[in-house]
């Protein structure tokens, strides 16, 4: 977002193609991340994106591919990640019934149809936002002179895109840290995914918005608004306390005869360890 943004003079001129590329770097992590959790999946067999998080994220994604996004690099990121949702979106819907028979087997035998109605809300919660946000000029925190959109100064798609991309992170790292904790396992998930999807959101949605503000204060001084500290902050949180919950939930997970994976029962730990530590892959 905002990579035909016109600066004003005290900035350098690299200052846009600098936080474009931070934000594709921040892109590509993402990508990586959702290949790794198709795969880490299918091994598993049980999904590895949080129910709602994934909802959030394909909504925000549809959003903002037809909507938001303006420049043709832009719109092919988002289409890119929309196809690789469709991993995603298959191994939720066709594990997600197991996944959920010993907890709650209506949510299983339905996940589908939720995803889609969780969609679809989220759908119309990202575009009333933006909609709003894009209704009249200088929307948001600061000067927004330079900032373009649909041809038009004052328009701000970096601020609306941060404000809802935090939203949907801070449900996507504290809803995998979650799951984690409640299923007692390791399925869908690895150390190469969280550290992935860590870097994804540090890359992509602090530092390249950080960076912004350096150079250009006066149009990105929401980045440290104390809500966006709130967003961004327990997003890392939750991305730093992770890997510490995995290497505990894979000390003592099971690995069945199958290749899934379940939490062990008391007494079951010790003689898990060995045989988990020969077979199962990252």
């Amino acid at each position: 977002m905002g990579s035909n943004d016109v600066p004003p003079a005290h900035c350098p001129s690299w200052v846009v193609p600098t936080s474009t590329a931070l934000l594709g770097i921040g892109v590509l992590f993402w990508d990586a991340t959702y290949i790794l959790m198709t795969r880490r999946a299918l091994a598993t067999k049980t999904y590895g994106m949080p129910l709602l998080a994934l909802a959030l994220n394909v909504s925000w994604e549809l959003v903002y591919a037809f909507y938001v996004s303006e420049m043709i690099l832009e719109k092919l990121g988002f289409a890119f990640w929309l196809l690789l949702d469709i991993g995603l979106i298959y191994t939720t819907v066709h594990f997600g019934p197991e996944a959920w028979r010993l907890t709650n087997p209506w949510v299983g035998r339905n996940i589908g149809w939720l995803f889609a109605l969780m969609t679809a809300v989220g759908c119309v919660g990202h575009y009333a936002f933006a909609a709003w946000w894009m209704s009249e000029p200088h929307r948001g925190s600061g000067d927004k002179t330079g900032k373009f959109w649909a041809g038009q100064d004052g328009y701000d798609a970096t601020e609306v895109a941060f404000w809802s991309a935090a939203v949907c992170q801070l449900a996507g790292s504290a809803g995998s840290l979650a799951m984690l904790i409640t299923r007692g396992h390791s399925g869908g998930t690895s150390y190469m995914i969280w550290l992935c999807r860590a870097l994804g959101t540090l890359v992509g949605l602090v530092l390249a918005n950080i960076f912004l503000w350096w150079f250009w204060p006066e149009a990105h001084g929401f980045v440290f608004n104390p809500f966006a500290v709130f967003l961004w902050g327990a997003s890392l949180v939750c991305d730093i306390l992770y890997p510490f919950v995995l290497w505990q939930v894979r000390r003592s997970e099971v690995l069945l005869p199958d290749g899934t994976l379940a939490m062990s029962r008391p007494g079951e730990a010790a003689m898990a360890a060995p045989r988990n530590h020969q077979k199962k892959k990252q």
